[in-house]
């Protein structure tokens, strides 16, 4: 699995449990199992929903489900 694999991956794993539609960063904030300090992995990297908030405008909602959202963040990561 490739790193835009596993992040994607892990992105749905975090948001399985949430409610959609998502239609503010607020509400996505608080979907998140540890709100900000939710953290993706991949290797010795960490990354924290707070550093990620910054690739999300509030024109990117609403989001309709998990993969929306992944698949934005992981394509305005440039992964």
């Amino acid at each position: 699995m490739d790193v835009r694999e596993e992040v994607y991956e892990q992105i749905l794993a975090i948001l399985k449990d949430a409610k959609f539609p998502i239609n503010s960063l607020e509400e996505l904030i608080a979907a998140l199992p540890e709100g900000l300090d939710t953290t993706c992995r991949i290797g010795d990297v960490e990354v924290t929903a707070a550093e990620a908030k910054s690739l999300i405008t509030e024109k990117d909602f609403p989001f309709k489900n998990a993969k929306h959202v992944a698949e934005l963040m992981v394509e305005r990561a440039g992964l």
